[in-house]
C-alpha cells in the first residue's frame, strides 16, 4: 500500500513537472515569436524610412541637375548674347540702353547663381554661405552675419549634404525677408563633441503655430532629413525665429 502511494506521488510530481515544462516552453516560444515579429516590424519601418529618404534624395538630385542645366544655359547663351549687345551699344554711344543692358546682365547672373551656385562646387560651403550673406547684405533690407567656427567641419561634408544645408539657408533667408519683418540674422557654425552645429536666428516676429507646417518649413525639413540632420525649432510669435541643426561629422566625412 505504501509503495502504491509513493508511486502515485511520483506520478503526480512527474505530471506537474511535465505540465510546468510544457507551459514554460510555450511561454518562451510565445516571447520568442513576439520578439521576432517586433524585430521584423522595426526592420520594415527602417526600410520604409530609408526608401522615403532615398526617394527624396533622387527627387532633389533631379531638381539640382535641372537647375545646373538651366543656370548654365542662362549664363552661356543669354549672358553671352547680352554681353555682345553691350559691346555693340558701346560703339553706338547710347548710355541709357547700356545701363539697361548692364542691369539685365546682372539680373541674369543673379538668376543663374540662385539656380545653381557654382561657388559651392568650386570653393565649398563656407565660401558659398559668405557669398549668400553678402548678396543679402547688398540689398540693405536685412543684415546677415556669419560666425563660422567650423570651416574644417563644413569642408568635410559630402557635396549632397553641403547642397542641402545651402538650400536650407536659402529657404530660411527667403522666409525671413518675406514674412519675419526682421532686420538682422545671425548664422553660426561650430563643433560640439562629434557634431557639427548650425544655428540660424533672426530678430523678427517669429512663427505662428498655424504657419509651422507651411511649404517653406516642409522643404526645409525634407532637405534636413535627406542630409541625415537633426533639428530643433525655438520660435514663438514676437520672439524671433530660431533653428538649431546638428550633423554627425563622422557620418559625413
Amino acid at each position: 500500500m505504501q509503495a502504491l502511494t509513493d508511486n502515485i506521488y511520483v506520478l503526480v510530481i512527474l505530471v506537474m513537472g511535465g505540465t510546468f515544462l510544457i507551459v514554460g516552453s510555450l511561454l518562451i516560444l510565445h516571447a520568442y515569436n513576439r520578439n521576432r515579429l517586433l524585430r521584423q516590424k522595426q526592420l520594415l519601418q527602417q526600410q520604409e524610412l530609408q526608401h522615403q529618404r532615398q526617394l527624396l534624395l533622387t527627387i532633389f538630385s533631379s531638381q539640382e541637375e535641372e537647375r545646373r542645366r538651366i543656370g548654365s544655359d542662362l549664363h552661356d547663351s543669354v549672358g553671352a548674347a547680352l554681353s555682345s549687345l553691350r559691346l555693340t551699344l558701346d560703339h553706338m554711344g547710347t548710355a541709357q540702353a547700356q545701363q539697361l543692358i548692364d542691369r539685365i546682365i546682372g539680373d541674369v547672373r543673379n538668376i543663374a547663381h540662385n539656380i545653381s551656385p557654382a561657388i559651392l562646387n568650386l570653393y565649398g560651403l563656407s565660401e558659398a554661405v559668405e557669398e549668400l550673406a553678402d548678396m543679402i547684405n547688398q540689398g540693405k533690407q536685412l543684415a546677415v552675419e556669419v560666425d563660422n567656427q567650423a570651416e574644417a567641419g563644413l569642408s568635410a561634408l559630402s557635396h549632397p549634404v553641403m547642397l542641402s544645408i545651402y538650400r536650407v539657408l536659402e529657404e530660411l533667408l527667403n522666409n525671413t525677408i518675406r514674412h519675419a519683418g526682421a532686420t538682422t540674422v545671425l548664422i553660426r557654425f561650430f563643433k560640439e563633441d562629434e557634431q557639427l552645429v548650425m544655428t540660424y536666428a533672426d530678430n523678427g516676429k517669429g512663427l505662428a503655430a498655424d504657419l509651422r507646417k507651411g511649404m517653406g518649413l516642409v522643404n526645409i525639413t525634407n532637405r534636413l532629413e535627406v542630409a541625415g540632420a537633426g533639428w530643433e525649432l525655438g520660435t514663438a510669435p514676437q520672439q524671433g525665429f530660431f533653428i538649431r541643426v546638428t550633423l554627425v561629422l563622422k557620418n559625413n566625412q
